[in-house]
């Protein structure tokens, strides 16, 4: 058994969602990974690692929908019935600052998955995305921890 970590850097389009479902088979095949643990980390708080559908955009749109409902870009009304609005008061990139935080809070900034016979095991409807909730392009870093069996020959 062998550990490879490895880091793969990404380029977003504002917000939104960037497949890397490819990049990732890809980094597999590369390093001749043949069977174990992959975990995937974002190394970044204002945008998340998700699993999810792949053939259908719709989906992607529903999320980002959702997701601005529930996090609003320009402060919150609370659900105690108070009619005050608040603001954030972390805006020191933007007003997009916060929100972008807290979506990421709720969703997940690390994966982890099988690898058997050299394949990564997701379902054949799923997809790997960087989503991404600030509105300006970023780099972004993703960190690669391969435990397993490789085909050093």
């Amino acid at each position: 058994m062998e550990q490879i970590l490895s880091t793969l850097d990404f380029e977003t389009r504002g917000q939104g969602f960037t497949d890397i479902t490819k990049d990732i088979n890809d980094w597999i095949q590369y390093k001749k990974f043949q069977k174990g643990i992959l975990l995937v980390f974002l190394k970044h708080t204002s945008c998340s690692l998700i699993i999810n559908e792949n053939a259908d955009i719709n989906v992607l749109k529903d999320l980002s929908t959702y997701m601005k409902a529930i996090v609003p870009e320009q402060g919150f009304y609370p659900n105690n019935r108070s009619s005050k609005k608040i603001e954030y008061l972390h805006s020191q990139e933007g007003l997009d600052d916060m929100p972008a935080h807290i979506r990421t809070m709720l969703t997940s900034n690390n994966l982890s998955f099988s690898v058997v016979d050299g394949e990564l095991k997701i379902g054949l409807w799923q997809g790997i995305y960087i989503w991404e909730h600030r509105t300006s392009n970023k780099s972004r870093s993703l960190q690669l921890h391969a435990i397993g069996d490789f085909d050093l020959n």
